[in-house]
C-alpha cells in the first residue's frame, strides 16, 4: 500500500470516528460524560455546540481524504484546531485539575496526532502527484 493510500485511509477512519463521536455527543449532551452529576442548561448547550463543530471537523477530514493534495488548507485548519483543542484541555488540567482518565489521555492524542499527520502530509506533498484518469 502506498503512503498516500495509507494517509487517505487514516483520514477516512479519523473522519468517521470524529463524525460518530460528535453525533453521539450532540444526541447525548453533556449528561453523557463520565462523572457528570448535574449539568446546567448553559453547559449542555455549549457542549452540544462544540460537538457540532467536532462533527464539522470529521466531515472536513472525510472530504479531504478523497484528494488530500487538493485540500491543504482544510487539513491544516483541522489539524491546527485539534492541536489547539488539546492545548485548551491542558489549560483546564492545570486550572481545575485532572479530568476523567479518558479525557486526560485525549490531551496527548490531540497534541501528538495532528503533529504526526501534519508531518506525514508534508512528506506526501513532496512526492509526485498521482496520475488520475480524465
Amino acid at each position: 500500500m502506498s503512503s498516500r493510500r495509507a494517509f487517505q485511509g487514516t483520514l477516512t477512519v479519523l473522519g468517521l470516528v470524529v463524525l460518530g463521536t460528535g453525533t453521539i455527543d450532540i444526541v447525548a449532551g453533556a449528561s453523557g460524560l463520565p462523572e457528570t452529576l448535574e449539568v446546567s442548561n448553559t453547559l449542555d448547550s455549549n457542549y452540544r455546540f462544540f460537538a457540532g463543530v467536532w462533527c464539522a471537523l470529521g466531515l472536513a477530514l472525510l472530504l479531504a481524504a478523497r484528494r488530500p493534495e487538493s485540500h491543504v488548507s482544510v487539513m491544516r485548519a483541522v489539524f491546527g484546531a485539534v492541536f489547539v483543542g488539546g492545548l485548551a484541555r491542558g489549560v483546564s488540567y492545570f486550572a481545575v485539575g485532572a479530568p476523567h482518565a479518558m479525557y486526560a489521555t485525549f490531551i496527548g492524542v490531540e497534541l501528538i496526532a495532528p503533529t504526526v499527520l501534519t508531518l506525514w502530509y508534508g512528506r506526501l506533498a513532496r512526492l509526485p502527484a498521482p496520475v488520475t484518469a480524465v
